[in-house]
């Protein structure tokens, strides 16, 4: 299990059970502060990670509630898959 802890105030991030981390590269929001962080994982390790926003908010000043942010990541990592898929049947022509 990865253990990382947010660069802005310190307190541990859950990574949602759906993010893999044997190959991840995106983006995590700390329960505590809602600061929007940058990770690389590989191989259960933490390559890479870096703030890209502090007190993470939607465009109209609304905070994104945890439910829409847990669904977002659902989406971009299947489509992150079926991209890796179609990659693959690409390079095998």
């Amino acid at each position: 299990m990865v253990e990382i802890e947010c660069l802005l105030c310190e307190k541990p991030i859950e990574l949602p059970p759906y993010i893999d981390t044997e190959d991840y590269d995106g983006e995590v929001v700390c329960q505590e502060c809602k600061s929007l962080l940058y990770i690389k994982l590989g191989k259960s390790k933490l390559l890479k990670y870096r703030i890209k926003q502090r007190g993470f908010r939607e465009p109209s000043g609304e905070q994104i509630s945890p439910g829409l942010v847990v669904e977002l990541f659902k989406i971009l990592t299947q489509k992150q898959k079926e991209l890796r898929e179609e990659e693959g049947k690409h390079e095998e022509k």
